[in-house]
């Protein structure tokens, strides 16, 4: 993801970016309806991101339902640049798209986002803090990305800053490519302990070693435990079963090389099971076998050993001399497919087409939602999957959505 300058700050600059987003869409907003919490309801926060030739403004809109048709931006809190959101505590917290700072918010009566908190980060010498870069642990802890493989450890409670964590023994070069972590969606949290894994890979993301590790870390003092090595390119996701057992699959940038040279790691998974510190060598890493021999990215577990994945139909593509990698991690020719991990069966998701691989899913109140923008990026449709089933469409909103937290 790339930050963004600021756009002028006038409602001026706004109107501009929405109107050019509404005649993308050819459509209209209408007016929302007041939020009518009063502080008991579930709460959700959407993110969504106008762009321009100068940049982006970011919309951040408060939901008291998934169950609706459209998200209209006439109620939304804008924020200039490439912001982000998360959610702990039932406060939401708002990275800003042009400075190292954090911005956290409480919800009020009519779902106002009142200011409770910032926090910069400027002394530790980063030009953003996105919170794609960050893990929350817990309402007391969470850790900031910060060159590759160091961690800002804060308190998003006390909105307080108590150090830099460091990931001694991790090689910050192998063969010629640089160390790269994985946050956000690449790390998860169990028993004490978070798992974050790193890879290494040219400046291009093109090439990549053909093993990445798992950092361990002690939630209790921030401490690395150990590093696991993990026979996967890429590694930068995570998702996690109802038993705790862990999987680490890729993001799509690995799957360019495979396809475009002989020799190259082809993508794969691995497992951590419950309760373990250590990969699991016995587990089939390799979903290939489940879906035809081809690329993966993304693996995300959904229940009853039901996952989803991403898969590069590579055979759709004519692919010569001249074809470049981001036709391969860009392009459409990638589907979503349900797998299941224990009869190693699978099959494309109906009611959806061709997709980027590098799509976007929140498990929120045991649903699954995937939010998937147009070609041009006016727009966006959040899909609601099963385990089983066709991807149902829920609602639309303008722009590129691309987080959404539940708040309480």
């Amino acid at each position: 993801m790339k930050p963004y300058r600021r756009l002028a700050t006038a409602p001026a600059a706004s109107a501009l970016l929405l109107g050019a987003a509404l005649a993308a869409c050819g459509t209209e907003p209408e007016p929302s309806e007041p939020c009518a919490t009063t502080g008991n309801g579930p709460l959700y926060a959407l993110a969504t991101s106008i762009f321009d030739s100068d940049g982006a403004t970011t919309y951040v809109s408060i939901l008291e339902s998934l169950d609706v048709q459209s998200v209209p931006l006439d109620q939304a809190q804008e924020h200039g640049g490439f912001a982000t959101i998360g959610a702990i505590g039932g406060k939401l917290f708002v990275g800003d798209g042009e400075a190292p700072e954090i911005s956290r918010y409480a919800v009020g009566t009519g779902c106002t986002l009142n200011p409770d908190g910032r926090l910069s980060f400027a002394n530790y010498g980063p030009a953003v803090t996105p919170l794609y870069k960050n893990v929350f642990v817990d309402t007391s802890t969470a850790y900031m990305q910060l060159e590759e493989s160091r961690r800002i450890v804060w308190n998003p409670s006390a909105m307080e800053i108590s150090g830099v964590a460091d990931a001694p023994g991790l090689a910050a070069e192998r063969d010629g490519l640089v160390v790269k972590a994985g946050f956000d969606r690449s790390t998860a949290v169990r028993d004490g302990y978070s798992f974050q894994p790193f890879y290494w890979t040219d400046s291009s993301f093109y090439r990549f070693s053909p093993g990445s590790q798992i950092a361990v870390y002690s939630n209790a003092d921030d401490r690395l435990v150990k590093l696991l090595d993990a026979p996967c390119p890429g590694l930068d996701m995570a998702t996690r079963d109802e038993n705790g057992n862990l999987y680490f699959s890729n993001w799509v940038f690995s799957a360019a090389a495979p396809v475009l040279e002989e020799g190259a790691p082809d993508t794969c998974a691995v497992r951590v099971k419950a309760g373990e510190l250590a990969v699991d060598e016995s587990w089939t890493h390799r979903l290939s076998e489940i879906v035809g021999g081809r690329q993966i990215a993304g693996f995300r577990y959904l229940s009853n050993q039901v996952g989803i994945v991403a898969v590069l139909h590579d055979e759709q593509m004519n692919i010569d001399e001249n074809t470049t990698p981001s036709a391969i991690t860009s392009g459409s020719n990638w589907r979503l497919w349900r797998v299941n991990l224990e009869t190693g069966t699978g099959a494309p998701i109906e009611g959806l087409g061709g997709i980027a691989g590098g799509y976007y899913a929140f498990v929120l109140d045991g649903r699954t939602f995937l939010l998937l923008p147009s070609a041009d990026y006016a727009k966006t449709t959040v899909y609601e999957l099963g385990v089983t089933g066709a991807a149902e469409p829920r609602f639309e909103t303008l722009g590129w959505a691309y987080q959404l937290v539940k708040l309480r």
